[in-house]
């Protein structure tokens, strides 16, 4: 039995011994490292923690396409590594929110390495400014698109709220209260901004802040190309005093009384159709389902209520809602606001069906426009081809305390129309 044991150890020891001698490779100890540069300020891009990369290629030994391998770009706009084969390399700036570059070819990397990298960006976001008012923080900035040609449709501009340095689409406080006051576009530049020398200048908040808290935030805005990365402006530090809080006299967050999912509904047929409550002003064109409109239950009947706000002209024999009105009238304080309608939440039937026009509005008095007149209104916006996850918003300036009525307006006399958000909301945001 002994034999056998002493056997078996020399063969073991006799492979170790093997292995090692085969592992004569040098471990990697060659350095790249670099700047991202916007070409519009010569600093640095900046960018969210490892949101995008720079994509190498070694060519040292073939000429055929080798896998790829990527350097994880910083916040900062930079990128470093130090764990790589010394040898001749491709590189490019792979993924980010610029216009494509090309291929920085026959690099060779030995010791220490520098190799910097210029980029045009999609969006530029300057002039940010962020406010706190008690718990409630707002941010603005400007956004500029330097090249409108070719542009891919804007996405969306949002804030990105962390307790960390680290802000941006790779670590954010995630939270709907955030999410929702985003500003989504779905639009070319043209549509949204205008012509080719102006640049829009927009502000989303309030967002609710804790007391005592720290927070690192900036906004980001894209364009829809395969990446839908994120320019961004700068990170601001915000640090909310341990006692602050909001005023007893505070204006409200939202004007509009039973304006999110679930909303209230008045008298109903027992089924479907009804009046909302809260409020709620229905005129006759939008009462088209037995004198009721603007709450709709859900088509599954009263043992599945879904308590959406709603209104809808579906098939032929159906009564066509023509200048249909749904508001609410109130006396709003001197200053800026802005009224956005949102499909993204928690509606089960969130819904924005069909192409008739349809408009959110705010006019002065206690009524709202017809359709036709829609732009003599303080504010409105349409939102026909909105979609279940998108929102859009109008944003008005009283010089003094007005009665105001802000709600929808539509025109649906073809079929299969219909609207069921998930909230309204009507904010002041100075």
């Amino acid at each position: 039995m002994k034999k056998i044991t002493y056997i078996i150890l020399g063969i073991m020891a006799l492979s170790a011994t093997s292995c090692l001698k085969t592992d004569n490779w040098d471990a990697p100890d060659a350095r790249i490292h670099g700047r991202i540069i916007d070409s519009y300020t010569g600093e640095n891009l900046l960018s969210s923690q490892g949101d995008w990369s720079i994509r190498i290629w070694e060519r040292t030994w073939t000429e055929s396409t080798p896998n790829n391998q990527s350097l994880p770009v910083k916040q900062d706009g930079s990128y470093n590594n130090s764990k790589l084969f010394a040898g001749t390399y491709d590189m490019l700036p792979y993924g980010g929110p610029f216009w494509p570059v090309d291929t920085v070819k026959g690099v060779v990397l030995g010791g220490n390495t520098e190799q910097d990298f210029t980029v045009t960006p999609y969006l530029r976001l300057t002039d940010f400014e962020v406010s706190l008012n008690g718990l409630k923080l707002v941010l603005k900035c400007r956004l500029n698109a330097p090249i409108r040609a070719g542009l891919p449709n804007l996405v969306e501009l949002k804030p990105f709220l962390s307790l960390t340095t680290y802000s941006g689409e790779s670590n954010y406080i995630n939270i709907g209260e955030y999410n929702n006051l985003r500003k989504q576009f779905n639009k070319s530049w043209q549509d949204e901004v205008g012509d080719a020398e102006t640049s829009g200048v927009y502000t989303i908040g309030p967002l609710p802040v804790k007391a005592g808290y720290t927070y690192y935030v900036r906004l980001g805005a894209n364009v829809n190309d395969a990446n839908r990365k994120y320019n961004y402006t700068e990170i601001i530090k915000v640090e909310v005093p341990a006692d602050a809080q909001n005023s007893p006299d505070e204006i409200p967050d939202n004007f509009l009384s039973n304006a999110q999912w679930p909303f209230s509904r008045a008298e109903w047929d027992g089924n479907r159709w009804g009046n909302l409550s809260g409020g709620w002003v229905t005129n006759a064109a939008m009462r088209t389902r037995g004198g009721r409109g603007g709450y709709d239950g859900g088509w599954e009947g009263p043992d599945n209520d879904k308590q959406s706000l709603g209104f809808e002209r579906w098939g032929e024999g159906e009564t066509p809602i023509e200048n249909g009105k749904l508001y609410q009238t109130v006396d709003l304080p001197a200053g800026q606001f802005r009224l956005t309608l949102s499909f993204a939440g928690e509606n089960p039937i969130i819904s924005n069906s069909g192409g008739d026009p349809r408009y959110i509005a705010v006019a002065a008095g206690e009524t709202l426009p017809d359709v036709a007149n829609v732009s003599s209104a303080l504010a409105s916006a349409s939102f026909a081809g909105v979609g279940n996850d998108g929102n859009v918003s109008a944003e008005f300036s009283l010089a003094a305390p007005t009665k105001v009525s802000a709600g929808f307006v539509v025109n649906f006399t073809g079929t299969e129309q219909n609207v069921r958000p998930s909230w309204i909301k009507l904010e002041k945001i100075d």
